[in-house]
């Protein structure tokens, strides 16, 4: 690692970041109040579950940042954008479409078609796919744990990079009912409500959720259409049974149906005019305004049976995603030179080119496990998973004589290509923890991995006639298939230096299974990873400071592109890559009414050419503040102010187009009671604009961003 190149860039505007996420806890506590009060106030103690079993956050020699429910109720949490932009070395930006979101941490990406960078758990659920993790809305999250470095280990292929462990709130025995509304810019209206209790007392618990969110967007075309609409209905159930004394049954069903603007990039005229942001060529421009209808189906089922011998856990889910998108190819407003040539010119009989596409998910998913008892010197646990996914592709591009959707155009289809894709991954695992002395900790896991996949493409989307493409071996056939297999050990020693201090180094292996991109196969990934790191808890429990530096060899890293002439996307593998890095992560309870946080990223990603891995900042610093004042002996006030400030980074492999450092600041403010709350906010106080992708397709530069400020107010009641 570079330090006097890190040294650089952050002094670059950053100084200023750092030094409040860093000096501002000291100044806080030099002017603290040493009144009595005081040497009772503690941060919110966070049990975690990302070693199967339920930890302290601080005694898990793991890099972690956790939000517990206090958190996430005083930050307003209520989508993954949320979470990821309060985490240090992780960043996730939305391009074309709600499914197709790219997600970097520590500066291993997201390969368009593939595995996400990471495994997605909801209530020990994996999910199959990179679509299944915007979701559009979180609500009734009671912990959120985003896991930093391979557990592959533990989690399977896919946490090359980490895990995002989501916990939701459980039924109650306790009769709860709540309701939520809110309204901002855009014309968004989000409703929501929620009722738990007992069916049986103390045998049968239930908690419903219902979420309605319709928005006319923030971004508008240049005849003032509204691009980024949106109406999402969510329902969401879940069953408890109490069995036994030991033993529990969890059920949980959760239906989303989501009609959205998508596909409202904009056609920028030169490459160097990447971040200009102004009307100079106006907003964008369209004639066929894109629509993306998602539906998605979760179910699950948790068994767990508890013996002096330990816990026996199993966890069955299936997820159904069906996405379709009908919108423009030009990214203008004819007449115009589209990529398949002039549209909308006189005596042109083609109004508009339009893109066609369909990604579907279907994924079953098993995981069993046996887990012995915590309270012994000697822990340990083994397990057996099962992933099942079927995933339906289909991509058409042409021009359109009429019509305004897909139901009711007519014209000609250049490209019709549907593609079906299987894959079938197992896998069995384990973990030994074992305290050599009363302050020393080895930690030994490892997992085999196996993965068979194929892809089918197929002439029409009739799928009776396959199209015959060449195997590796150069024959044609029918389907491609391939395989892939991988022994993931990692190995921890973790030291006690006190009751407070804890630090630990660790090695580990990441992998990531390869895939089938329109008829293309891209390699499996893997990572050799060095950590070191601390983590203390301080002052009687006032103040948690983690810091671990790592080192990353990157071999064949995945990384998607995009092309002006079909199949319009593909990925490559880079044969190496060098990655070090650095996380701090700081959070003190000033006070009885000042709670702050701060982190720091830094992330040097090489690739043995010399260029910059893209869609890698070369930093993230984020700061937080959560100040309560109570107005009377039931109303309290709340003021919450979040800063995240995100260093340059790179769109494409050859370096070619730059996202510069940008800020980010949302703030909130709220009055409240434990029956009510009723609260304003602000997103994106500073209307920071950002390219999210950046594409030459010939005709022009086609660019995503981000969403421009917003603000609302918010209410909410219990009953």
């Amino acid at each position: 690692m570079n330090i006097n190149n890190i040294s650089k860039k952050l002094m670059n505007g950053t100084a200023i970041a750092i030094a409040i996420s860093m000096v501002m806890p000291v100044i806080s506590y030099a002017d603290t109040d040493t009144d009595a009060d005081t040497d009772t106030v503690s941060l919110e103690e966070i049990v975690v579950t990302s070693r199967k079993r339920a930890e302290n956050l601080q005694e898990v020699p793991d890099s972690i940042t956790a939000f517990g429910a206090t958190q996430i109720k005083n930050a307003g949490i209520d989508d993954v954008q949320d979470f990821i932009d309060m985490t240090p070395n992780i960043m996730m930006r939305e391009t074309f479409r709600a499914g197709v979101s790219f997600i970097t941490i520590r500066g291993i990406s997201t390969g368009q078609q593939g595995w996400p960078p990471i495994t997605y758990v909801i209530d020990g659920v994996q999910s199959g796919s990179i679509d299944a993790i915007n979701q559009g809305t979180l609500i009734d999250i009671e912990r959120i744990e985003v896991l930093k470095g391979p557990q592959g280990a533990l989690y399977g292929a896919g946490a090359i990079a980490g895990a995002i462990n989501i916990v939701t709130k459980k039924p109650t025995n306790a009769p709860e009912y709540s309701a939520k509304v809110s309204y901002a810019k855009g014309n968004n209206i989000k409703l929501s409500g929620l009722a738990s209790g007992p069916l049986v007392e103390d045998k049968v618990f239930y908690r419903v959720n219902a979420y309605y969110n319709k928005t006319d967007g923030l971004i508008d075309s240049t005849d003032g259409v509204n691009m980024d609409f949106e109406e999402q209905v969510t329902v969401r159930g879940r069953l408890i049974f109490n069995l036994s004394e030991n033993a529990e049954l969890d059920l949980r069903g959760e239906y989303s149906d989501i009609k959205a603007g998508a596909a409202y990039q904009e056609m920028v005229p030169s490459a160097d005019l990447i971040e200009t942001f102004n009307d100079t060529w106006g907003n964008p421009k369209r004639g066929l305004v894109g629509v993306e209808n998602r539906t998605l189906l979760n179910l699950s089922a948790k068994f767990e049976n508890e013996s002096d011998a330990g816990t026996l856990t199993a966890v069955a889910g299936y997820s159904d995603i069906k996405q379709d998108l009908f919108a423009s190819a030009s990214w203008n407003k004819p007449p115009v030179v589209s990529i398949f040539g002039p549209v909308g010119d006189v005596g042109n009989p083609f109004v508009d080119a339009f893109q066609d596409l369909a990604d579907n998910f279907k994924t079953t998913t098993f995981d069993l496990r046996f887990t012995s008892p915590s309270d012994q010197p000697f822990r340990w646990l083994v397990g057996t998973s099962y992933l099942k996914r079927e995933v339906l592709n289909f991509l058409s591009v042409g021009v359109m004589t009429a019509g305004t959707d897909r139901a009711s155009f007519e014209g000609i289809r250049f490209l019709s290509r549907p593609d079906i894709r299987k894959a079938e991954m197992w896998g069995i695992y384990g973990q030994v923890n074992y305290d050599i002395t009363d302050k020393i900790e080895l930690t030994v896991a490892a997992r085999y991995d196996e993965n068979s996949y194929n892809s089918t493409t197929f002439t029409d989307m009739t799928l009776s006639t396959p199209l015959q493409l060449l195997d590796p071996s150069g024959t044609l056939v029918d389907t491609l298939t391939a395989k892939d297999s991988k022994f993931q050990p990692k190995v921890q020693l973790s030291y006690q230096v006190s009751e407070d201090v804890m630090t630990y180094a660790t090695y580990a292996t990441g992998f990531r299974t390869g895939f089938f991109a329109t008829g293309n196969l891209t390699l499996p990934e893997s990572t050799d990873n060095y950590e070191i790191g601390f983590k203390s808890t301080l002052m009687d429990g006032r103040v948690r400071f983690n810091v671990s530096a790592f080192h990353i060899d990157y071999s064949n890293q995945q990384f998607t592109f995009i092309l002006a002439t079909p199949p319009f996307r593909d990925t490559m593998n880079i044969p190496s890559t060098n990655i070090n890095g650095l996380e701090i992560e700081f959070m003190a309870a000033v006070s009885d009414k000042l709670e702050i946080s701060s982190g720091l990223g830094i992330t040097d990603a090489k690739v043995a050419d010399g260029t910059t891995a893209a869609a890698t900042p070369s930093y993230t610093a984020n700061f937080s503040a959560t100040y309560i004042q109570p107005i009377n002996d039931e109303i309290e006030l709340l003021a919450r102010f979040d800063y995240r400030r995100q260093g340059n980074f790179y769109m494409d492999a050859a370096n070619l187009f730059e996202v510069t450092s940008k800020d980010y600041v949302d703030a909130r403010l709220s009055l409240r009671t434990d029956k009510w709350t009723l609260s304003a906010f602000v997103d994106n106080l500073t209307d920071e604009r950002q390219p999210n992708s950046f594409t030459n397709f010939g005709v022009g530069y086609v660019r995503a961003i981000n969403k421009p400020r917003s603000f609302g107010v918010e209410a909410s009641v219990k009953f």
